[in-house]
């Protein structure tokens, strides 16, 4: 898109599985990649899933931190045939042999390194080689850094080391983060708050002087802070607030603490899932993203269970549940819960439910089919 006076041109913006499949496609055809991005959405998490689908060896390197002589090698003294002495060089550490597996190197944070840090990296991008160790063929070479206009230490690079690679920019999207905090099972209030403030899942803002500001890698710090066990930890409220405020900032922090206190008062997952709670009481839109999120959870536990000790009793019992998880979320919940959760625990999970056994199903697919369908 043409901006400005300049006709200055942005990079295209993509969500993280389109990240992953330009990325998969360049290393087919053999050329670097630079991703671009504002910190915190997971670039380097990106570029590791990336070499781990297609069974590549992956290094971490991380420019900023390191020295020209780190990239370079050390240099010692060899006695060639004719018996002179000559200097050549040991490797780095992530510098692949030809025996290696396929391997991705990720140059993280390269514009953050100072410019004799690039400049060493140069010849290793522009070449494929450091001073007389060439990359093997099945090696790639991948980059990685904060946009300048993050407000980050970033230096400006070469122009042609960035004529060197085609450069992606990768965008937050709530639907795959959603998905990616439901599989790993991020702690039920974080999924459900964020998923009605789609827009606290990333508010970044250069020109602030708030430490913390929510991105998909603070949420999950506030997701680990809530899943410690409180029996090994005496925080108080106050005391939690200030952690969750330094990951996220104070005016999130205190929006989110305050529906917590409304979610503590939802009912047992378990209970309900066992049919001995049938109705809520609280009617709160906002926190019944938290029951939904609670209750597939539950529901997961369980059939991993079943499923891992391959007990058909508890099978049976699992196919139970899940009427109970369907039948109330369809009695008490809005048509959008009852999508979230179906997807979650069919789609996201993929649970052996068992409809003949589950006497709701009938009345479920009739309201919701198509809507789970398009969902």
């Amino acid at each position: 898109m043409a901006t400005g006076k300049k006709n200055r041109v942005d990079t295209l913006t993509l969500k993280p599985s389109q990240v992953k499949s330009a990325i998969k496609h360049a290393v087919l055809a053999k050329r670097p990649v630079f991703l671009w991005g504002p910190p915190g959405i997971g670039k380097s998490s990106v570029l590791k899933q990336v070499a781990n689908e297609l069974g590549m060896r992956f290094e971490d390197v991380r420019l900023s931190q390191m020295a020209p002589d780190d990239i370079k090698g050390i240099p010692f003294p060899m006695t060639d045939a004719d018996g002179i002495q000559r200097v050549h060089w040991i490797p780095p550490h992530f510098f692949p042999r030809e025996e290696d597996a396929r391997t991705l190197i990720l140059l993280d944070e390269m514009n953050a390194a100072v410019p004799t840090i690039q400049a060493a990296a140069y010849q290793l991008v522009l070449d494929r080689r450091i001073g007389e160790h060439v990359l093997p063929e099945n090696c790639m070479v991948m980059a990685a850094g904060n946009r300048e206009t993050d407000k980050g230490a970033t230096y400006r690079m070469a122009t042609p080391l960035m004529n060197r690679f085609i450069h992606v920019e990768m965008g937050v999207d709530f639907e795959e983060w959603q998905t990616h905090a439901l599989t790993e099972m991020y702690h039920r209030d974080v999924v459900g708050y964020v998923t009605f403030q789609k827009g606290e899942l990333f508010e970044f803002e250069p020109s602030s002087a708030s430490r913390g500001f929510p991105t998909p890698r603070t949420w999950q710090f506030v997701s680990d802070l809530l899943s410690v066990d409180n029996k090994t930890s005496s925080l108080s409220e106050q005391e939690l607030l200030g952690l969750i405020a330094g990951a996220v900032g104070e005016g999130i922090a205190v929006k989110f603490m305050e529906y917590r206190r409304t979610t503590s008062q939802l009912p047992d997952p378990t209970k309900i899932l066992r049919g001995e709670i049938k109705e809520v009481k609280i009617k709160d839109t906002s926190v019944m993203y938290a029951l939904t999120t609670g209750l597939c959870y539950e529901l997961k536990t369980a059939y991993d269970e079943a499923l891992k000790t391959k007990d058909k009793a508890k099978l049976k019992e699992c196919n139970q549940m899940s009427n109970h998880f369907l039948t109330f979320l369809m009695h008490n919940l809005q048509p959008e819960m009852v999508v979230l959760g179906a997807r979650t625990v069919m789609s996201t999970y993929e649970l052996p439910l068992e409809p003949r056994e589950m006497a709701i199903w009938p009345e479920f697919l009739k309201q919701y089919k198509n809507l789970i369908l398009s969902a």
